[in-house]
């Protein structure tokens, strides 16, 4: 009796063990951005130092920095391909940077309270205003 209620356990820690895999997995494989394959490791690294500064400017909590990992991986690496291809168009690259930037912000506002947003528009420069559709960083 206490064999088959041992073996019952193992098999039930077990299956829960690939149950939850799979999940992660399917976790993964839904964020693209995060793929060692597609990721750059300078972007990578690049964004992984940007997010933790952020987290430390402006204590992001946990799932905050999972949603703008991702966001600052696709930055880095758009900013990256702006300035290669408007390396001789300053004008264009500066638009295109103003461009990335806006974007970015509206993007952060989905994801950041509105304080630790208009936080960010101020160490980035500019006026804080807080946007009319700003998220309550939640979601």
């Amino acid at each position: 009796m206490l064999k088959s209620v041992t073996a019952a356990m193992m098999l039930f820690c077990a299956l829960a063990s690939f149950a939850a895999n799979a999940q992660m997995a399917d976790r993964l494989t839904e964020r693209p951005a995060a793929s060692k394959s597609t990721v750059s490791k300078p972007i990578s690294t690049d964004a992984v130092a940007i997010t933790r500064e952020m987290t430390s400017r402006l204590h992001l909590n946990e799932g905050q920095f999972l949603k703008l990992l991702p966001l600052n991986r696709t930055k880095v690496a758009r900013l990256n391909s702006i300035h290669r291809q408007y390396k001789n168009d300053e004008a264009t690259r500066v638009a295109k940077e103003a461009e990335l930037e806006a974007q970015y912000e509206k993007d952060c506002s989905r994801i950041l309270t509105p304080s630790q947003l208009s936080q960010l528009q101020q160490e980035n420069g500019q006026p804080a205003t807080a946007p009319t559709n700003a998220g309550n960083g939640l979601g």
